[in-house]
């Protein structure tokens, strides 16, 4: 990565919270930036809370659990609670640095969603770390005392964690890793795409499903068929058949603009997938009587009783 200009940045400038606490779940102790000097001294301290460091240019030296590591422009690392610890900047390309220090309840589980599980202090950017800046920053020029002053300071911290998680999470796409790092139980994650397919279906994807849910495709399709037994894309279909089904019933409305209401571009698509489902054409499932019409429900349980045969 590139070098940048810091230098309208002073060589220390930091922010130490005084407000009252809007939370313990979350609360800021303490923002900064400091551009090191070459000589800054290596020293071994034991600090409260968590201390959230990006590097903005430059290089430096982290010292954790017996172990020395070289760090360098968008890497992340993280002074944890009650670890002896120390880092220091490269002599000849001493580090510029922001950090967020805070505390609370939820701090701990935050910070490993972000990637920094056990024995974890270094991790790769994978956003701009220009963004971790301009959150720091904005914190440092809203100073205030007040009530709003210190809810805008924990709105940007919250801002600031969550461009790490952002970040771990692009890591993780880029790898194309499968596992999950799940802030909801697997049930859950399947009730709420049954929601949003079910209030959506006419115009989505599966990958629309798996992105509002934040999970990875092949992921979130393993444990909706280990829930549903069925795939995301058959149960999808089958809400699209069970909608057409009732929309027939309608003679008002016409095949085209049923075909479009429940997600198909065009009558000839949605009429073989409708054949497929029900064994009668769209046409012909209207024009039967209502009694003799293959009901739904009837359909997906002869459906369901071939697949275990």
């Amino acid at each position: 990565m590139s070098p940048r200009n810091y230098s309208e940045t002073p060589v220390y400038r930091v922010l130490v919270e005084h407000s009252p606490r809007q939370s313990d779940e979350l609360y800021l102790t303490l923002c900064g930036v400091e551009q090191c000097r070459p000589n800054k001294e290596r020293e071994f301290r034991v600090r409260d809370g968590y201390h959230l460091h990006v590097i903005l240019s430059g290089n430096g030296v982290l010292e954790a659990n017996g172990c020395a590591t070289r760090l360098h422009e968008g890497q992340l690392f993280l002074i944890k609670p009650g670890e002896k610890i120390a880092y220091h900047p490269d002599p000849q390309n001493p580090w510029t640095y922001c950090w967020m220090s805070f505390g609370g309840a939820m701090a701990g589980g935050m910070m490993r969603e972000a990637g920094f599980e056990e024995g974890v202090y270094i991790l790769e950017s994978h956003v701009n770390v220009d963004k971790f800046y301009r959150i720091c920053n904005q914190a440092l020029e809203t100073p205030q005392l007040t009530a709003a002053g210190a809810i805008w300071r924990l709105g940007l911290t919250m801002q600031y964690i969550a461009l790490a998680i952002e970040s771990q999470e692009r890591g993780n796409k880029n790898e194309n890793q499968k596992v999950h790092r799940a802030l909801y139980k697997k049930q859950d994650y399947v009730r709420y795409a049954i929601d949003f397919i079910k209030n959506n279906y006419s115009s989505i994807t599966l990958k629309d499903v798996s992105d509002y849910l934040g999970l990875n495709k092949n992921y979130f399709s393993e444990i909706f068929k280990q829930s549903q037994g069925i795939t995301p894309n058959e149960y999808l279909f089958q809400v699209r058949m069970r909608q057409a089904s009732q929309m027939l019933a309608n003679l008002t409305i016409g095949i085209q603009e049923i075909a479009s209401s429940v997600g198909y571009s065009d009558s000839l698509t949605f009429s073989k997938a409708f054949k497929r489902f029900f064994g009668v054409s769209p046409r012909f499932y209207r024009d039967m009587p209502p009694e003799q019409r293959p009901t739904f429900d009837k359909v997906l349980t002869n459906r369901k009783n071939d697949r275990q045969e």
